[in-house]
C-alpha cells in the first residue's frame, strides 16, 4: 500500500497557517486565510520520498518525469499561479479559501480564460478536482503534486482525485522592467539618443513572462535577431531621424523604446575666433576663412551653410562642398562681432555654432 494517497493530499492533509503576504502579478492580495504550510509531522521525508519513487516508477502513467523533488514549501496552486511567475515558494489553498480567485476574477485579474492549444506554453490549467498546472510548448503539463515533487506529465497522467483539465488561462499582466541595457550601458526611460547602425539591447524584467518577450521594430529600426531571452539585436537605419522597438509580454505590446540620432551631425568651426589684421576686420584680400566640418560624414553630409547675425537674422547662404567633408565659407569684408553659422545636413537636421569675427 502506498505511503501517501496523493489524490487526497490537497484536501485531507493537515495544514498550518502561513502569515506570508502574497500578491498576484497585478498586485491584488491573496487572502491570508488561503496561505498555509504542510505539516512535517503529518508527512515525513521518508513518506514523501516513497511516494516520489512511486511516481517515478510509473504509478500514475509512464509520461511522468520528476522535474524537482518533493517540498512542503509550495503546492500546485502556489507553483502554477505564484512561483512560476517569480514569486517565493508558498502553498495556496483553493477549495476552502479561494486562493486562486484573485488571479482570475475580481479586481484587476492577472489571467483571462482562453482555449487550450498544445503548442502554447505557460497557460495555466485548472483541473476539475482542485489542481493547477502549467502547459509546456511540447504538449505536456507541469504541476506540483501536493507536498510531493514537481512533475512533467501528460494531461491525464495525474492522481485520480485531481480530475480532468477544466479551464485554461492566459496571462493578463505586464512584467515590470527592472533594467535595460543598450550596447552594454544601463539606460533609463523610453527615449534614447544613439547613432545609426547596429545595436544590442538587453531587457531584464521582474516577473517571468508567459509568452515573451517578443520585439517588433517601428519605422527606422530593423530587427536582426529576436530571442525570447530578452536580448535583441537591431539596426537603427532611418530613413527618418528616429526609430524604435516595441516589446510585447504575454502577446500584447507593453513597452516601447524610441531611438533618436544625435541632434544634427557633429560640426566644428575653425578658426574661432576668426583672426584678422590689426584693424580687426576681415577683408576680402585677407582670405581668412571659416570651415564647417561634418565629423560624421558617413551618416549625413552638410548640404548648406547659413550665416546669421547675433540676433539670428539671416546674413548669407553658402553652398557646401558636394565632394568632401569640408565647406569653406568666405566672409565678406567689414564683418565684426558675434555671428552664428548654421549647418544643415542631408537628413534634415541642423546644428548652429557661435563664431567671433574680430579680436
Amino acid at each position: 500500500m502506498r505511503t501517501i494517497h496523493i489524490a487526497l493530499v490537497l484536501i485531507a492533509i493537515a495544514k498550518q497557517v502561513c502569515n506570508a503576504q502574497v500578491n498576484t502579478p497585478n498586485g491584488v492580495a491573496v487572502p491570508a486565510s488561503a496561505l498555509f504550510v504542510y505539516s512535517a509531522v503529518k508527512y515525513s521525508d521518508a513518506q514523501l520520498q516513497s511516494e516520489q519513487n512511486n511516481i517515478q516508477n510509473g504509478a500514475y502513467g509512464s509520461s511522468c518525469i520528476i522535474v524537482s523533488g518533493y517540498s512542503r514549501n509550495y503546492n500546485c496552486h502556489g507553483y502554477a499561479w505564484h512561483v512560476s511567475t517569480g514569486g517565493a515558494q508558498t502553498c495556496i489553498d483553493q477549495v476552502f479559501f479561494g486562493g486562486v480567485t484573485p488571479y482570475v476574477a475580481g479586481v484587476n485579474p492577472s489571467y483571462t480564460q482562453t482555449n487550450y492549444n498544445s503548442t502554447i506554453g505557460k497557460l495555466r490549467v485548472r483541473y476539475s478536482g482542485d489542481h493547477s498546472a502549467i502547459t509546456t510548448y511540447d504538449g505536456k503539463f507541469i504541476s506540483k503534486w501536493g507536498p510531493g515533487p514537481l512533475v512533467k506529465h501528460n494531461a491525464l497522467d495525474v492522481p485520480p482525485g485531481y480530475g480532468n483539465p477544466s479551464t485554461c488561462w492566459k496571462c493578463n499582466y505586464a512584467p515590470p522592467l527592472t533594467s535595460v541595457y543598450l550596447d552594454g550601458n544601463l539606460i533609463s526611460g523610453s527615449f534614447q539618443t544613439t547613432t545609426w547602425g547596429a545595436h544590442n539591447m538587453q531587457i531584464f524584467w521582474g516577473l517571468d513572462p508567459d509568452t515573451g518577450p517578443t520585439f517588433s521594430p517601428t519605422a527606422g529600426s530593423t530587427i536582426i535577431n529576436n530571442q525570447s531571452s530578452g536580448t535583441v539585436n537591431f539596426t537603427f537605419n532611418g530613413p527618418s531621424n528616429n526609430g524604435g522597438l516595441s516589446i510585447a509580454f504575454c502577446g500584447a505590446p507593453r513597452h516601447s523604446f524610441t531611438f533618436f540620432k544625435p541632434s544634427g551631425a557633429k560640426m566644428q568651426v575653425y578658426p574661432n575666433p576668426v583672426q584678422a589684421d590689426e584693424i580687426i576686420t576681415v577683408s576680402s584680400e585677407s582670405q581668412e576663412t571659416i570651415q564647417a566640418v561634418n565629423l560624421d560624414s558617413e551618416v549625413s553630409r552638410i548640404t548648406k551653410i547659413t550665416l546669421l547675425d547675433e540676433r539670428l537674422r539671416f546674413v548669407q547662404d553658402y553652398l557646401s562642398n558636394a565632394e568632401g567633408n569640408l565647406t569653406t565659407v568666405k566672409l565678406n569684408a567689414g564683418l565684426k562681432g558675434t555671428y552664428f553659422l548654421k549647418a544643415t545636413f542631408e537628413d534634415g537636421t541642423a546644428q548652429t555654432k557661435r563664431i567671433l569675427v574680430g579680436k
